[in-house]
């Protein structure tokens, strides 16, 4: 059974294509470096079962995050809506990344046979995971054919 596998490779292939993003990244989040952002972290979190009716395909839950690390200006910036660093410009990328992968998944469903059912409302994230990163999650329910131990 290699769908877990095909998943990740097809969800981490489309992330590499974007030059923009510089890791992609899996598993725990821990202490990043400053230049491996953008970072784009794929979580499996789940794999619930379909139906009786629906043995031949499996399907998992996968939080996708892209994170920027937040760039401060030392300066006083008296500016009460753009601050003194560099969130706004994080959260505008970060979307932009996430919304084009997602949509190249969505697109490429013929090709690969890898189907985004569904995805949730992109959530943003500001000074995330104690390491100062913004971005946006999202949730993305994917389908893809088991052809190993699909009941005939």
């Amino acid at each position: 059974m290699n769908t877990y596998y095909e998943v990740i490779q097809h969800i981490k292939a489309t992330f590499e294509e974007d030059d923009r993003v510089k890791t992609v990244a899996t598993g725990d989040w821990e202490q990043w470096k400053r230049d491996i952002f953008l970072l784009a972290h794929i979580d499996v979190t789940d794999s619930p079962y379909i139906s009786e009716d629906n043995t031949s395909t499996i399907r998992f839950n996968i939080v996708v995050s892209v994170m920027d690390i937040r760039d401060v200006n030392k300066q006083d910036v008296k500016d009460k809506f753009w601050h003194n660093d560099t969130r706004h410009d994080s959260w505008n990328d970060t979307l932009s990344v996430l919304n084009l992968a997602r949509n190249k998944v969505l697109r490429d469903h013929l090709r690969n046979n890898i189907t985004l059912v569904t995805a949730t409302s992109a959530e943003r994230a500001s000074w995330a995971y104690r390491n100062g990163l913004d971005g946006w999650s999202q949730t993305w329910t994917i389908d893809v054919p088991d052809t190993f131990t699909a009941i005939c």
